[in-house]
């Protein structure tokens, strides 16, 4: 029984879980809460106090709520950075590997 899966697609594969693995632990303590500003890792509850830290009153009130908007929509947007990163070499080795199946099959049609 022959297989019909081209032989290299197994080491990019192999190559492409091992990428996940790695990545997946390595940023896995980082993705709940953490964001990336100015290239310092800082967790959600300490860009907050960093915002508005030194403000009181109804001025803090609106500061905090603000921070915090802001806040999760850039944990969001790190999380999407993270998850891209980890995925980037499956999607790579789809778009490959289909190319090459449908290039087989065109030279066997023919």
């Amino acid at each position: 029984m022959r297989n019909n899966q081209p032989r290299w697609a197994r080491y990019v594969a192999l190559v492409s879980l091992t990428w996940v693995v790695v990545m997946g632990v390595r940023l896995y303590p980082h993705f709940g809460d953490t964001l990336r500003l100015d290239g310092r890792a800082m967790s959600f509850e300490e860009y907050v106090e960093e915002s508005c830290g030194q403000r009181i009153g109804p001025a803090a009130a609106s500061c905090l709520a603000e921070a915090r908007d802001t806040g999760r929509r850039l944990v969001a947007q790190q999380q999407a950075k993270s998850l891209l990163l980890v995925q980037a070499p499956l999607w790579l080795l789809l778009a490959i590997y289909l190319t090459a199946v449908a290039a087989q099959r065109r030279r066997a049609a023919n």
